[in-house]
């Protein structure tokens, strides 16, 4: 009996077994962990780019909106320019200080929402989209959101460089502050008030006429537009391109 009892502890086949099963269960415990925290990681995947989806679909309509705004703009600096080609600079003219107004202030700004586009790449998410057209999509709008913001930055440069020192020397914010500021009156609203009650004694502008400053000036704002519409050639235009692109592939994909 004794015999017996100590042959069973030191059975080499038993333990094989043993060993077998115990190796069994941790390989298996790996690979069901390993399958857990895939299938985790490719619905986390798809949520981001479910939202990145959703970002591109709203960043189109704000950006839509903003090139409007854009073009509107183009059309309210040249109204400006028109007029002072015509009438040369003018301090009592309240009617140059309206246009001036409108083409100095009617600065906008587009930041497109890169927060889950970030997490996509910074995550290791695009692993998990197994698409690879669709990767190198997301790898191209990511490009494309940098041109936007770096081209917006060169044009902000040229606002505040050249535009607003302009604005500082030579508009006289009394008339416009009136009603803007002190009234809290919209930017709109304020400009209709003064056009309301136009008084031609009134310096509505620190400027004399002077035919090289005007020169100076409508050079200034041509190349304002300038810089504006070449915005379109050089990234606008591929932006809203490379935008819908990537949504067709997303919707294709889901």
């Amino acid at each position: 009996m004794k015999k017996s009892l100590l042959f069973e502890k030191i059975d080499p086949i038993s333990r094989l077994v043993e060993m077998l099963i115990l190796s069994l269960a941790i390989s298996l415990g790996f690979i069901v962990e390993n399958f857990r925290e895939g299938y985790s990681e490719q619905i986390k995947s798809e949520k981001l780019i479910s939202s990145l989806l959703q970002d591109l679909k709203g960043d189109l309509l704000r950006f839509n909106e903003f090139t409007q705004l854009r073009k509107s703009l183009i059309k309210d600096v040249y109204h400006f320019i028109h007029h002072v080609k015509k009438n040369g600079l003018n301090k009592n003219n309240i009617d140059q200080q309206t246009l001036f107004a409108k083409a100095i202030f009617s600065w906008t700004y587009f930041k497109p929402n890169t927060a889950n586009i970030e997490q996509i790449i910074s995550s290791g998410a695009l692993r998990y989209l197994g698409e690879k057209d669709l990767i190198y999509q997301i790898g191209i709008i990511e490009a494309s959101n940098i041109s936007l913001i770096d081209r917006q930055e060169r044009e902000q440069e040229f606002f505040l460089n050249y535009l607003q020192p302009l604005m500082h020397k030579f508009y006289n914010f009394k008339w416009l502050n009136e009603n803007y500021v002190q009234k809290w009156n919209t930017f709109e609203n304020s400009l209709e008030e003064i056009n309301k009650n136009p008084n031609i004694k009134n310096e509505y502008m620190f400027w004399e006429k002077d035919k090289n400053l005007e020169k100076q000036i409508i050079n200034l704002f041509e190349n304002y537009v300038f810089i504006l519409r070449s915005s379109f050639v050089v990234d606008y235009d591929e932006y809203i391109n490379q935008v819908n692109k990537t949504i067709a592939l997303i919707e294709t994909n889901e």
